[in-house]
């Protein structure tokens, strides 16, 4: 019987001994399985919301958004921070769009940019989407101390908020523009030019422009129905 322990003991070690030195031997796979380690000025760390009314160029650009979630289909999402006095224009389209309970209506619906920054600043990318509704709006409070708070204070409770939408589209935006710059370019050019007609941006790229009678590949022009 003591024989048979031993016997169970020694192939259990050999066994041990054996994938320890595969694992050591492998370390470099075993690392590039796992992929290298990103820094904070690589990653994105940081997002930042743009909402405009659909049908208008109000721009509203918000920094106070904690977390966008994710809502069953491409075109759905969350937002949550805490609500914050800033975001009052906010809170004021949320309203239009909750009151207007026409399922089929384009009325108080808003396009909403979500900008996410990498550690160093730089725009990752930006998600983008188009015609959207408010689905659902609710606040509630988190105390529990397994939560990551969005607030630098000490405490057990934040007061938190979430708006849940349903948009029209999505699209993966991997070249965001400065859209403010764009739309004072735009705006400047009208005051500046005697045809109240013309509605052009002469820039390294035409962005907003008149529709010539020979169009060429790749340029832009300006729907005024729906604000693109």
């Amino acid at each position: 019987m003591k024989n048979r322990q031993i016997t169970i003991i020694t192939i259990a070690s050999v066994a041990i001994l054996l994938t320890l030195s595969t694992v050591y031997s492998n370390f470099d796979i075993l690392q590039a399985y796992a992929g290298i380690t990103l820094s904070s000025d690589n990653v994105a760390k940081t997002i930042q919301v743009r909402v405009t009314p659909s049908g208008t160029l109000l721009e509203q650009t918000y920094d106070s958004f904690s977390r966008v979630g994710f809502v069953d289909g491409e075109n759905n999402f969350l937002l949550e921070s805490l609500p914050s006095k800033d975001k009052k224009p906010y809170y004021q389209l949320l309203k239009k769009s909750i009151e207007d309970k026409r399922v089929e209506s384009t009325n108080n619906r808003m396009h909403i940019s979500i900008d996410l920054f990498s550690g160093d600043g730089e725009i990752i990318q930006s998600l983008e989407y188009r015609d959207c509704k408010v689905t659902e709006y609710f606040v509630h409070g988190v105390d529990s101390k397994g939560k990551i708070f969005f607030s630098e204070e000490d405490g057990t409770v934040e007061i938190r908020e979430v708006s849940k939408f349903s948009c029209v589209s999505f699209t993966l935006n991997l070249e965001p523009r400065n859209a403010g710059l764009v739309i004072d370019t735009v705006l400047n050019q009208i005051g500046d030019d005697s045809n109240e007609t013309e509605f052009e941006y002469r820039g390294d790229d035409p962005y907003f422009s008149n529709n010539p009678l020979n169009s060429a590949e790749g340029d832009l022009f300006f729907n005024s129905m729906t604000n693109t």
